[in-house]
């Protein structure tokens, strides 16, 4: 099931976002994310996020947007590779008509997945894979 975030989802919402990008991120320090811990905190407040929830009521993943922009997708590690990153994609996808995204180049498994689900980039370079999705029409 997916449904918009709650208040009460926060902390395990952080949880999620500090463990996946951890894993995702090996070029990048430990120490940043830690770091960046109370930004995202208030960002994931002022975003629209929603969060898909497994059948034991525990939240699994979420995505969160700030209008168009697709700020994150992140799925927690003993959830991957069961359809919930794609559910949740196409969820937002279903409710936009265009959508970008960042993401780091050194992280192909990201590029490659928004690839598969219709994103295109538009720009990149040594830091920054942008990317955009437009619905058909």
């Amino acid at each position: 099931m997916i449904r918009k975030m709650k208040p009460a989802d926060l902390d395990a919402i952080m949880k999620i976002w500090l463990s996946s990008n951890r894993d995702a991120h090996s070029f990048v320090g430990r120490q940043y994310w830690q770091e960046q811990l109370p930004a995202v905190r208030a960002a994931i407040q002022d975003a629209e996020v929603y969060c898909y929830i497994a059948t034991n009521d525990t939240i699994a993943g979420f995505i969160g947007l700030t209008g168009d922009y697709l700020a994150g997708l992140f799925v927690a590690s003993k959830y991957r590779q069961q359809g919930i990153g794609s559910q949740l994609l196409a969820f937002v996808q279903g409710h936009h008509q265009q959508l970008t995204l960042d993401a780091y180049p050194q992280n192909q498994r990201a590029v490659a997945f928004y690839h598969r689900h219709g994103f295109v980039t538009s720009q990149q370079d040594a830091a920054n894979v942008h990317m955009t999705w437009t619905a058909p029409k």
